[in-house]
């Protein structure tokens, strides 16, 4: 399948039509298996399609040295013609053909005869398009006999076509002729043809293929037949094994090293070391000054031109590397490297799991410890793997089911191997031994059932029967009965159920937590913010400050979630697009996921709508690709309440029913709450007051914000308004009171200044002071949404108290926020009271309005950085940047990037 190709088909077609002026031949140049030959057979159908006759010739190897043996079998189809030539043009292309014996002409006489046959073919009136394939091993007179009749059949309807391998020296490109490199395909394409030729393929596998490949079409379509029945496990081997194609294309390179450099690179791939490692640093020792240079000659290695560290060439080199060693020799390997890491004893242990060849308790043990090392450390692939392998050394069928079933629960927690383990827990069970499941297994089975099915209630009785067994290891702060209380969190967060959460709360209790530990900060404040207490809130702005030195996602993204509802996510940004890139890397796809939904809260609330979507579809991808359901809920309501507010109610009220819909026949409270503050919203901007009272109050009851309910505190400035506005004036102010008494003004800027507004909204007489100081909270501009409201809210008030003046300076800043963020129902109200208030110039939603996210990217693109520079000064993906600008130069009338500059001259933000 050809994918990803469009600038090549364009190209081609323009070549081959002849409109792309008078140039004679195209070269098209690339890495083996980048597509050139597909990319050749495009232009053979698309001149064939327009009635043009085909050529066609493909260059041999062990040809190189045959004298016009490529001229011969490009001109063939022509030797009928060959009669009609002069005497010296028919008797050297007759010597050429073979079919009449003599001496070889003169290259010259070679190039004018061939030009001559072409001429008169193309003389009857069929246009002619040659293509040569693989021209690294033409042979030099054909080259040369056909660069002769290129540069002079000019006026003529004839192309030529070639292509050639990117590290060769070829004569068509010496002599000068365009020339088309042929890029690897980009990571959607990649995609795309995975996708299609291997349906199955889940998306772990199909990242892991990507990075590998590097946009290789032949290795994305040949890297999934190496594996047995065409079924690659999930946790896909450190180094992925070639199929015979791959073999000859990669490991030609390899062909002709010294032995000493082949083991040199065997130790560079096992060790870990390329990119660790510069050429000065090989150099230093003896072995490396002698065995180093012949890789670099050979093209195998090279110094990363922005490093200098070792890099092979392409991924797959490595692949090569390990297929031509046997496994004894690997183990040896291994070994050797564990003694030289004697003093690191994680790289030791790995090693010598590697190259143990039965169950060894003591290097299992080391591996499981190494495993949650690496989790920390936020090598989550690994310490997956490390952790498979201690199952494998285990010498008691206990040790092992413990150790799989430990593996099922990182794959499911944290790499998106959520559709391996199942198959792990089975393993596990098979060797369980005696009735109670172990802690690890249970942990796992609740964690499959919690985000594949969204069965919180027979996670939670799974989990809590275990641990009560394990009564006596709940204060121990070991690893797995931590991880049981952090699974048992998230099911009473999600399930919301009371009489679950008095179970739960009652466990937790026990546990005897550390104030800084993430259980207690999510106990503390995410699932109960109205019970947080200023030492709390103090803890977690500690521990947030703590995550710029954190590369464990786990502890990134439980940090940044316990700050979900306290509006403090923000400043764990940065950590959180850590996770994201590596997430995209095949690292942690799970933890990346919660990431983006945690950067999604973000968006909304300071009105980076845009990026929202964005990076909330990114997610919500992933969660259908890797069957995280679950998981998705918060994509979904994030993503369904810029819907809302936006005014596409069909398509909010469609997630709010399948959020319903999903949640009530298992019990899922947190669903039903995301369901009715969608509906809610989308009331609210078409002033369906009674109905988004509905909606809010089945959140909770106005008047009181219980334990457990954290969506509440959200919902403060919806209730209060809806109530208020419906003729529940009674309500209204009892909810703006107990927000007052629940400590919402103290969680967060934002609450404050919703609780404030909600005061105003219900004070018959000191309303002015209320609004006048809510508005005046410092970086109350940061909320942009939240804020356009209570501009709104204040504007109604002072209109329907006839003070007009007044009310169109806040309606009118309301109104240009509105417009901003593109909310046209909340615009749309706002103009309504504009125009009772006797406002004459009404504003109208603009496409030329740039998003903050827009300004910033156009900002710098203006100032000359490129695309990945912008990523990585905003700490956003270079995909996400070019769908920035693209929405960008419409809106400010341009075309090019180089135009950029001067529109933003006059476009200053």
């Amino acid at each position: 399948m050809l994918v990803g190709r469009e600038v090549e088909r364009n190209l081609i077609t323009g070549f081959v039509l002849g409109q792309a002026g008078d140039e004679p031949v195209l070269v098209v140049r690339g890495e083996p298996g980048v597509g050139k030959t597909a990319v050749l057979d495009m232009a053979a159908d698309i001149a064939a399609s327009h009635g043009i006759r085909v050529l066609r010739a493909a260059a041999l190897e062990y040809e190189a040295d045959l004298k016009f043996g490529a001229l011969n079998q490009l001109l063939h189809p022509l030797s009928n013609g060959i009669g009609e030539l002069s005497a010296a043009h028919r008797q050297a292309l007759n010597v050429i053909m073979g079919l009449e014996p003599g001496a070889m002409p003169s290259q010259l006489i070679a190039g004018a005869a061939t030009l001559a046959l072409l001429r008169a073919a193309a003389g009857q009136g069929a246009a002619l398009l040659m293509i040569v394939d693989d021209v690294q091993w033409l042979d030099l007179s054909s080259t040369m006999a056909l660069s002769y009749a290129a540069r002079r059949w000019t006026g003529i309807d004839i192309r030529m076509v070639v292509a050639v391998r990117a590290d060769s020296d070829d004569g068509f490109t010496r002599s000068g002729f365009g020339v088309h490199d042929l890029p690897a395909l980009d990571d959607g394409n990649s995609d795309a043809l995975l996708r299609a030729v291997y349906p199955a393929l889940t998306a772990n596998v199909r990242r892991r293929l990507r990075a590998d490949a590097q946009g290789n079409p032949l290795a994305l379509l040949e890297l999934p037949i190496a594996f047995e029945k065409g079924s690659p496990p999930a946790n896909l081997p450190a180094v992925l094994p070639l199929t015979d194609r791959l073999q000859r294309l990669f490991a030609d390179r390899l062909a002709g090293l010294p032995d000493g450099t082949r083991r040199m690179l065997l130790f560079v791939v096992l060790a870990g070391a390329e990119n660790s490692m510069t050429f000065e640093d090989c150099a230093l020792t003896p072995v490396g000054l002698a065995d180093l240079p012949p890789a670099e000659r050979a093209g195998v290695v090279r110094a990363s031109p922005r490093t200098g560290r070792v890099e092979f060439r392409h991924p797959l080199i490595r692949s090569a590397v390990i297929e031509q060693s046997t496994s004894e020799e690997r183990r040896q390997v291994h070994r050797i490297l564990a003694e030289a890491f004697a003093r690191q004893p994680q790289r030791r242990a790995w090693h010598l799991g590697q190259a143990a060849v039965g169950p060894d308790e003591e290097i299992a043990a080391s591996l499981e410890a190494l495993s949650q090392q690496m989790i920390r450390h936020g090598d989550s692939r690994r310490a997956t793997a490390a952790m498979l392998r201690a199952a494998e050394l285990s010498t008691s069928d206990s040790d092992r089911a413990r150790r799989t079933a430990r593996a099922a629960y990182l794959g499911t927690l944290i790499t998106g191997d959520l559709a391996d383990t199942s198959r792990l827990l089975l393993e596990a069970n098979r060797t369980e031994v005696g009735e109670t499941p172990s802690l690890e297994v249970a942990v796992a089975a609740a964690s499959q059932l919690l985000n594949d099915e969204g069965d919180a209630t027979t996670a939670g009785r799974l989990l809590l029967a275990t641990i009560r067994v394990h009564d006596r290891d709940i204060g121990s702060g070991e690893d797995t009965m931590i991880e049981a209380l952090h699974t048992l969190l998230y099911v009473g967060f999600f399930s919301g159920r009371p009489v679950l959460w008095n179970d739960i709360s009652e466990v937790l209790e026990r546990a005897e937590l550390q104030p800084t530990d993430t259980l207690s900060l999510l106990h503390n404040i995410f699932v109960n913010p109205v019970e947080a207490t200023l030492e709390a809130l103090r803890q977690l702005s500690d521990a947030l400050d703590g995550l710029r030195f954190s590369s464990d996602p786990l502890r990134i993204i439980r940090v940044a979630t316990a700050a979900a509802y306290v509006d403090r996510i923000g400043v764990a940004r940065e950590s959180l697009w850590r996770v994201i890139a590596d997430g995209r890397r095949g690292g942690a796809i799970a933890k990346a996921i919660e990431a983006l939904f945690l950067i999604a809260q973000v968006d909304f609330f300071e009105g980076d709508w845009d990026e929202l979507i964005e990076v909330a579809d990114e997610g919500l991808q992933l969660c259908a690709e890797l069957g995280y359901t679950l998981l998705a809920g918060p994509g979904q309501f994030l993503r369904a309440l810029v819907d809302a507010a936006r005014g596409h109610t069909d398509t909010a009220d469609l997630a709010a029913e399948e959020l319903l819909l999903w949640a009530a026949p298992r019990h899922l409270v947190t669903f039903a709450a995301y369901s009715s503050h969608i509906r809610c919203l989308s009331a609210l901007g078409r002033s369906g007051f009674d109905e988004a009272y509905r909606h809010a109050a089945s959140v909770n009851a106005p008047g009181g914000f219980p334990r457990y309910t954290p969506h509440a505190v959200w919902l403060v400035l919806d209730l209060t308004e809806a109530a208020a506005r419906s003729g529940r004036i009674v309500e209204a102010r009892a909810h703006a009171e107990a927000a007052v008494t629940a400590g919402l003004p103290g969680l967060s800027v934002r609450l404050r200044m919703l609780t404030n507004a909600a005061l105003a909204v219900t004070d018959p007489d000191d309303w002015r002071r209320l609004f006048d100081n809510t508005l005046a909270t410092p970086d109350s501009d940061r909320w942009v949404f939240d804020r356009a409201r209570i501009e709104l809210l204040y504007g109604e008030r002072l209109r329907r108290e006839r003070e007009p003046a007044a009310a169109r300076a806040h309606l009118t800043a309301a109104a240009r926020a509105f417009e901003r963020l593109q909310a046209v129902p909340w615009l749309e109200r706002t103009r309504s009271e504009l125009r009772a208030a006797g406002e004459p110039a009404l504003p109208e939603i603009r496409g030329s309005v740039l998003t903050p996210q827009e300004q910033a990217v156009a900002e710098l693109a203006a100032s000359g950085l490129t695309n990945k520079e912008i990523a990585e000064r905003l700490f956003l993906s270079a995909r996400t940047v070019s769908t920035h600008l693209h929405r960008v130069f419409p809106k400010l009338g341009i075309t090019t990037r180089s135009a950029l500059r001067d529109a933003m001259r006059r476009h200053p933000g």
